[in-house]
C-alpha cells in the first residue's frame, strides 16, 4: 500500500470505527472573510506549531507544490479545509540561489 495512513484508515473502517483521514483534494482553501470564527474548529497551525519549526520547515519549488503539501497534511489530520494560508518565496542561505517557497496556514474542520 502506497500510503500507510490510508492503510490504518482502512482497518478502522473495517472495524466500524470512524477515520478522520480525508483525501487531500477534498480539503478546501478558504479566504479569511469566508468563515466566521465560530463556524470552524482549528485543528492545527501547520508548519509553525512545533519546536522544530525554529530550525526547519518544509520548502517547495513552487507555491502550488506548497499548497499541495498543506492539503496533504491537513487531510491527514482529518481537516475539511485550510484558512489563513500564505506562501512566500525565499532566496536564503539554504536555497542555494534558487527561490524556494514556504507555505503555512491553519487546518480546520468546518462545522
Amino acid at each position: 500500500m502506497k500510503n500507510p495512513i490510508a492503510g490504518v484508515c482502512a482497518v478502522f473502517l473495517a472495524a466500524g470505527l470512524e477515520c478522520g483521514w480525508a483525501r487531500a483534494e477534498e480539503v478546501r482553501i478558504y479566504q479569511p472573510a469566508q468563515l466566521k470564527q465560530g463556524e470552524y474548529e482549528t485543528l492545527a497551525r501547520l508548519w509553525v506549531e512545533t519546536w522544530r519549526a525554529r530550525f526547519w520547515v518544509p520548502t517547495h519549488d513552487s507555491p502550488e507544490a506548497g499548497m499541495a503539501a498543506l492539503r496533504d497534511k491537513a487531510a491527514g489530520l482529518g481537516a475539511s479545509g485550510l484558512i489563513d494560508v500564505d506562501c512566500y518565496g525565499d532566496r536564503g542561505l539554504f536555497s542555494l540561489g534558487s527561490e524556494t517557497f514556504l507555505c503555512y496556514g491553519k487546518a480546520i474542520k468546518v462545522r
